[in-house]
């Protein structure tokens, strides 16, 4: 993460998945059970990034990101058994 510029919504850069942008929205969407900004509703150069809205309590922001973390090890792992 960069240092944000005064803002509460947050840049999440998900480029060195390797998912392409509908791979990532599943995961986020349908696996984390998450509801972020897809980064390519903002054009071609947010593909690979979503955001996320960090004006909300720590444990919400932690729970979140604790599933990011938790399905994104569990993606790396299963790809590993193909």
């Amino acid at each position: 993460m960069t240092e944000h510029e005064g803002t509460y919504l947050v840049w999440l850069d998900f480029r060195k998945t390797g998912l392409d942008p509908e791979e990532l929205e599943d995961l986020i969407i349908n696996k984390c059970r998450l509801w972020l900004d897809s980064g390519k509703i903002f054009g071609k150069c947010g593909s690979g990034f979503q955001r996320i809205n960090a004006a909300c309590p720590r444990v919400v922001l932690n729970t979140a990101l604790e599933r990011i973390k938790t399905e994104l090890n569990a993606y790396k792992y299963n790809e590993g058994k193909k």
